[in-house]
């Protein structure tokens, strides 16, 4: 796999690309039936784990495994998992030594987990006591890929209401849908034939590590169903590290990640769909439209933060804005302002992104 990705690099012109996207090879456990494993990713976050494992020890279906990864805490946080492991033997316990970031402690917990079925707990969430017994019943129902189910959550912002929407054959269709869907993996029950061909790229992201993998879940599936119970508990205003929040970074981080974000989305999207379909989607607003953001970065900023090879996808970017449908005037201002910008010339765009008033969603 990775020399064709490199070699399909270098033929469209990108191959300054680092090997950091590198797509690595899962090496799985020997699946066990009927088993649910938990994968919960930590790091700096003792003021809620607890609360997260007393949830998974409290469900009413007990046949279920977690794999508790903590990625490099310098908090108390090993300290609570060594007791848990000691208190139930369901849990295992693996530390990291370097913080990698939540998409791939997840992919560590993924390689250690035996379930036939794959649930994911954010480490500052908690579940519902009925969460396991309620999606593996639904999940075996219909004999679905994977279920998902409303948040209930504690902050100020409310979660999204769910949306109702039956899969398309047009697979590109249904990762445009991407957000009916729920892009969260927190709130499902995933087979673990299906989550086990989830695409992790090799690399530290602190923003839309969901969508990165929704996008194999939803590629790799035909049949869903929603449980329309809030079993899942999402403190949206927590405290947690900057590793693992989006929030507590500064602004010009943020544009960083989203750019990052968006150039592994859219590698991923290379994988399943040929070019024009994957620029198509690497452009389009509702999904990986973040790497707009590039334009507001100045040359110094893009050394700093290391990711001046963001201009090998400046041609992908704009062949995607040619291709998106436009559906309003605003629309169309914007992709005008957008095209300029790759083209050199980003004034415009960054005008617009100031006023805020024209750039809907940000």
């Amino acid at each position: 796999m990775s020399n064709t990705r490199q070699n399909n690099n270098s033929a469209e012109g990108m191959e300054k690309v680092p090997y950091v996207f590198e797509l690595p090879i899962l090496k799985y456990q020997e699946e066990v039936k009927d088993l649910i494993s938990i994968i919960v990713p930590i790091y700096n976050t003792e003021l809620y784990l607890k609360e997260a494992l007393d949830s998974i020890i409290t469900q009413s279906f007990e046949n279920w495994e977690a794999i508790l990864v903590d990625d490099g805490s310098t908090d108390k946080c090993q300290e609570i998992c060594t007791e848990y492991v000691k208190k139930d033997s369901r849990f295992k316990y693996i530390c990291k030594k370097q913080n990698e970031g939540l998409l791939l402690a997840r992919k560590t917990g993924l390689e250690n987990a035996r379930g036939e079925f794959i649930a994911n707990l954010d480490s500052d969430d908690f579940y519902k006591s009925q969460f396991l017994e309620k999606m593996l019943a639904k999940i075996k129902e219909g004999n679905n890929d994977f279920v998902y189910c409303n948040f209930e959550g504690l902050g100020k912002i409310k979660p999204p209401a769910a949306i109702y929407n039956k899969f398309s054959e047009n697979k590109l269709e249904n990762i445009f849908r991407i957000r009916d869907f729920l892009p969260n993996v927190c709130n499902k029950l995933i087979k673990r034939s299906v989550y086990a061909k989830t695409l992790f790229p090799q690399i530290h992201i602190v923003y839309g590590e969901d969508f990165i993998q929704s996008i194999s879940v939803l590629y790799h599936s035909s049949c869903s169903e929603f449980v329309e119970d809030g079993l899942y508990v999402y403190r949206l205003n927590s405290v947690v590290s900057a590793s693992l929040s989006f929030n507590t970074i500064s602004k010009e981080k943020r544009y960083v990640q989203r750019v990052v974000y968006s150039i592994a989305a859219y590698l991923i999207m290379k994988q399943f769909f040929v070019p024009n379909e994957a620029e198509k989607a690497f452009a389009d607003e509702n999904n990986f439209g973040n790497f707009a953001d590039y334009f507001l970065l100045n040359k110094k900023k893009l050394v700093r933060y290391k990711i001046e090879y963001a201009e090998n996808f400046v041609p992908a970017f704009l062949r995607g804005l040619k291709e998106i449908k436009i559906k309003s005037f605003k629309e169309k201002f914007r992709r005008i302002a957008l095209i300029l910008a790759c083209k050199g010339f980003p004034l415009l765009f960054r005008l617009l992104r100031k006023t805020r008033n024209m750039w809907l969603g940000l």
